[in-house]
């Protein structure tokens, strides 16, 4: 799968690049220098949706016995916090990307080949985790260990690449 997105932004790159080159002078050229990088960032936060996301020890306890956190989809859990707390939305647990999407999205824009726009989409890591241990976790720049500095324990996804194929509800 990311192998695909690799190849779609080693392609999208040069055009991106070119686009940008031209000084953006009026309103609406800086509004298509704009829309130009959210379009591309777009796709790469919405690829992780497709990775077999971790949680945390706390979210895991708080979803015990109620719902399948490994199996849990990022647009199923509306309806998968209605069915275990009663309540619909995304109140109990944050979707949180473990490296942030801008870190990961500069490095695509700078890298020089495919293969390395591939290793750079693999290093995208999901972590269920719940709204008190989001408000712990720095807002931009964050690095491998950021969660053990914040005493977040992440436990790995017990279904791995075949996640999708199991259902949240317990």
């Amino acid at each position: 799968m990311f192998r695909f997105y690799a190849k779609m932004y080693w392609a999208l790159l040069p055009i991106y690049k070119d686009a940008t080159k031209i000084p953006a002078k009026s309103k609406i050229e800086k509004r298509f220098h704009s829309e130009l990088y959210k379009s591309l960032k777009w796709l790469l936060k919405h690829c992780g949706t497709l990775v077999p996301p971790k949680a945390s020890k706390e979210a895991l306890k708080m979803a015990e016995g109620k719902i399948d956190l490994f199996a849990l989809q990022w647009k199923d859990q509306p309806a998968a916090e209605e069915y275990a707390f009663g309540l619909r939305g995304r109140y109990k647990f944050i979707h949180e990307h473990q490296f942030p999407v801008s870190e990961l999205y500069d490095d695509i824009l700078k890298s020089e080949s495919e293969d390395e726009i591939f290793n750079i989409l693999k290093r995208q890591s999901i972590v269920w985790i719940i709204r008190d241990e989001n408000k712990k976790l720095p807002r931009n720049i964050r690095n491998k260990d950021e969660y053990n500095n914040c005493g977040i324990i992440v436990v790995p996804n017990k279904y791995s690449d075949c996640w999708m194929e199991h259902n949240w509800k317990i």
